[in-house]
């Protein structure tokens, strides 16, 4: 838009402090000076280029309504010469919002409508000249105001509470006290002041609900000199009255029932001051009986009012009709105002208070339940069951990493499908990289967030919502905790907080469990090597040797099955010695002589095979898969330093061998290599 001789101009431009951007025709912003961004904090290389519509400065008028789509300059584009002014919201690129005033210009290029330029300034720049401008408008206007009610006429013909029109002249919100000249005149004594602030005081310092709703309803029957007083609160969710709390009237007539067809609670709900009802002249009362058998004539009632709001209304009971002057009526209503910020108030603490102790009780009933076993299984499925009980949910799971630290392994999960279970890997997946970066994830919509791989499988599972978590233990992350919603569920930062502290906890009590489990192994596999130690030393049959050794190990190990393969005289050939866990046909599928893993068990180094269905060290994959073998730990026998054979351990679950598991494995063999050659040398004894 801007050629090189006019950048004299554009100096210009970014030299006022005022924003300055231009849009084309075709809604593009063209140019944002620097005054601009001094505003909003967005930079020109942000901005330009941009579309005006794309919400980045979210235009707002003062009710929070867009106005970009139904106000825009350039629905019609604006003809040069024309010129709008406006007031209006905008949202800086740190989230705030500022006030601004705008000046709108049309201008012509070649012709044509060519676009439009803006100019805007924050108004707080210049409040301070906000009296001036009332002391010089003063000089050239008249306001009317009424000599009996002290309402003002606006320029629009309609009279105004004087705290609504200098509310509307930008003198701010009011609210309603009362000072003591007024008091004076009121009550004539100072004490009616004394008891006001007695109320507020006493209101306004307690925090329990209870005793705040006590405190309001006694106070205002002492002060006021009259029979009795009650206060009803609004049920949002039904839109009902509802007793909240009374003084000087009896457990039946206070609870006799609904009030909405009473004209005073009408005029309260409505937003009028104060509304006196004489309930005995009025033929049609619901309640008229009531009210005579309980001694009462006349009824005020007050609206709590907090700000706009409505949250209730205050009434108060006489026996005989009462007179009450204009400066009785201003004096009730500023207690219902204190009334409505004490309740407000006590009921936001209460709540606050109330989710931390559930949230404590919810925190120490699932730390007791995961602490209460040392069994790594019992303490994964306690897990994802006591969660999701506590918190509302449809179900839960746990990945944790395997041995290398790279790959998710499904190890517990409670009110899922099996289907959705086995859909695949997630370790690709956003919200899984980020969890294992120790960040917690929130997804809403877990049918369309980008971060989902498997959308279409958890819409027909009938999730929502999904948080994951990152499992820690000592300072670093062992895996991930999805909590899963049935129904779309906005998680806030108090409940990612707290499930996050949650899956810490979770994380101590399963590394406890491992390291447990781990020490319990080591002293069952001590025990083991004991016991089959004196088995097979004390058998003198090399036969039996063999087939206890491939009985007793998978017993100690938790594997499918054993196998034993010695080399014959020539040293070059395995034959077959002793199995267990195996059919024939598979025993049976051809020589394993040529295999990788026997080459390298051969070389007097064990190999761990994660999956032999896949892994190339393994000639029979296909056999295995049929078998239903899943994993595979080849042991060199060595005696003597000298190698004898081998032994395979077999599993029927995909395991990952741990270096412990293969040291006691290593000492199995070379217990059970001695036994064997100890048998052979008997029996050559003996024949």
């Amino acid at each position: 838009m801007f050629d090189k001789k006019s950048k004299y101009y554009l100096q210009i431009l970014n030299s006022i402090p005022d924003g300055v951007y231009i849009i084309s025709a075709g809604r593009t912003i063209e140019f944002w000076n620097r005054g601009a961004e001094a505003i909003t904090g967005f930079t020109p290389a942000e901005m330009t280029g941009q579309n005006c519509y794309n919400r980045l400065l979210k235009h707002e008028d003062e009710k929070g309504h867009a106005i970009c789509d139904s106000d825009c300059p350039l629905s019609s584009v604006i003809p040069e010469g024309n010129h709008i002014r406006r007031n209006l919201f905008l949202t800086t690129k740190d989230g705030s919002k500022v006030l601004v005033e705008e000046h709108i210009s049309g201008f012509a290029a070649d012709g044509k409508p060519g676009g439009i330029i803006i100019v805007f300034r924050n108004t707080r720049d210049f409040k301070g000249l906000r009296h001036f401008q009332i002391r010089h408008e003063k000089i050239e206007r008249l306001i009317p105001i009424c000599g009996w009610c002290k309402k003002i006429r606006d320029d629009k013909d309609e009279w105004l509470q004087l705290e609504s029109f200098l509310s509307e002249e930008g003198f701010g919100d009011f609210t309603h006290s009362m000072c003591p000249a007024c008091a004076e005149k009121i009550f004539s004594k100072k004490i009616y002041l004394e008891s006001y602030q007695g109320i507020c005081k006493a209101i306004s310092t307690s925090l329990s609900l209870e005793e705040v709703l006590k405190l309001i309803v006694t106070n205002v029957v002492k002060v006021m000199n009259v029979k009795a007083s009650l206060l009803r609160l609004l049920n949002k969710e039904t839109n009902q009255l509802e007793l909240a709390a009374y003084h000087g009237l009896s457990r039946g007539y206070a609870d006799k029932g609904p009030v909405e067809y009473d004209a005073s609670i009408d005029d309260a709900l409505a937003g009028k001051p104060v509304s006196i009802y004489d309930i005995t002249a009025d033929r049609n009362a619901r309640y008229r009986a009531e009210a005579e058998r309980e001694g009462i004539r006349s009824i005020l009632s007050i609206p709590l009012r907090l700000r706009e709001e409505v949250i209730g209304v205050l009434r108060m009971y006489t026996a005989e009709p009462v007179s009450y002057s204009d400066e009785d009526l201003k004096f009730v209503a500023a207690i219902a105002e204190q009334a409505a910020i004490a309740i407000t108030n006590a009921r936001a603490f209460e709540k606050s208070v109330s989710r931390e102790r559930e949230y404590l009780n919810v925190f120490q009933e699932v730390t007791d339940a995961v602490s209460s076993t040392l069994n790594v299984k019992e303490v994964l499925d306690m897990i994802v069951r006591k969660i999701p009980e506590v918190l509302n949910l449809k179900g839960a799971t746990i990945r944790l990493l395997d041995d290398t630290g790279k790959e998710l392994r499904l190890v517990a999960a409670h009110g899922l499908s099996a289907k959705y279970l086995n859909k695949g890997p997630v370790d690709t997946e956003e919200n899984i990289r980020d969890a294992l970066k120790e960040t917690p994830v929130a997804i809403n919509d877990a049918a369309s967030d980008p971060r989902i791989r498997y959308k279409k499988e958890a819409e027909e599972e009938g999730i929502k919502s999904m948080l994951t978590l990152p499992v820690m233990a000592r300072g670093r992350v062992i895996g991930v905790l999805r909590l899963l919603s049935g129904w779309t569920r906005n998680f806030s930062s108090e409940e990612i907080s707290f499930a996050a502290s949650l899956a810490k906890q979770c994380g101590t009590a399963i590394e406890n469990a491992r390291m447990y489990e781990k020490q319990y192994r080591e002293v069952r596999y001590l025990q083991a090597i004991q016991e089959v130690s004196k088995v097979i030393i004390s058998a003198l049959d090399s036969q039996e040797v063999l087939n206890t050794i491939v009985r007793k190990i998978p017993e100690i190990m938790a594997t499918k099955a054993a196998t034993i393969r010695l080399l014959d005289d020539t040293g070059e050939k395995l034959v077959l010695a002793a199995s267990y866990g195996l059919s024939e046909k598979y025993l049976a599928r051809g020589p394993v002589e040529a295999e990788d893993s026997i080459a390298i068990a051969l070389d007097g180094n064990p190999v761990a095979i994660f999956d032999a269905t896949t892994d190339p060290r393994v000639a029979y994959r296909d056999e295995a898969r049929e078998e239903g073998i899943k994993s595979i730990l080849v042991i060199p026998i060595v005696v003597r330093q000298r190698i004898i054979g081998i032994m395979r351990l077999l599993t029927d679950t995909y395991r990952s061998f741990s270096q412990d598991e293969i040291d006691i494995a290593v000492a199995l063999a070379e217990q059970g290599g001695i036994a064997i050659e100890n048998a052979r040398m008997y029996e050559r004894l003996q024949r």
